[in-house]
């Protein structure tokens, strides 16, 4: 079998671990604060995640997430033990955070607590990992096009 037979799409990644763009969609807008729901509103985010997803490092990003979470879920790293969501396991809000410093710079971050606490939508049935790489992704394209 050739490498490329193997190669599969951030879509199809991010679908393998049950999230969609509509849903990343949805759960961005749950956070709306003193601007109105549109569907205007609702297609720009739809853009501009679809954008971000095109961007390398953001891809990246976010298969190591899905790929950590993956291991700590099955326990393949010895020694590794997150099930209750530890509180000193802090690499997941740095991949979060990187995701959404990659697509909206520093204000980016400072969305991407929000969207971490209130785990909105979809991002609060995730896993440690996951919650937090999502959050980041939907921080850092909401920042965006509020800057536009």
């Amino acid at each position: 079998m050739k490498d490329e037979d193997l190669s599969r799409s951030i879509y199809e990644f991010m679908s393998e671990v049950g999230v969609e763009v509509p849903q990343l969609v949805d759960a961005g807008l749950e956070l709306l604060a003193g601007v109105e729901k549109t569907k205007k509103l609702e297609l720009s985010l739809e853009t501009q995640m679809k954008k971000a997803l095109e961007d390398i490092n953001v891809v990246v990003l976010i298969v190591a997430g899905i790929r950590v979470e993956e291991d700590l879920q099955n326990h393949r790293i010895e020694g590794v033990d997150v099930d209750d969501d530890p509180a000193y396991l802090y690499c997941d809000e740095v991949l979060g955070m990187a995701i959404a410093n990659q697509i909206a710079g520093t204000k980016a971050i400072f969305n991407f607590k929000r969207y971490d606490e209130a785990k909105p939508g979809i991002i609060g049935t995730l896993g440690p990992m996951l919650d937090d790489v999502f959050a980041g992704l939907v921080a850092g394209c909401m920042s965006k096009i509020f800057e536009e």
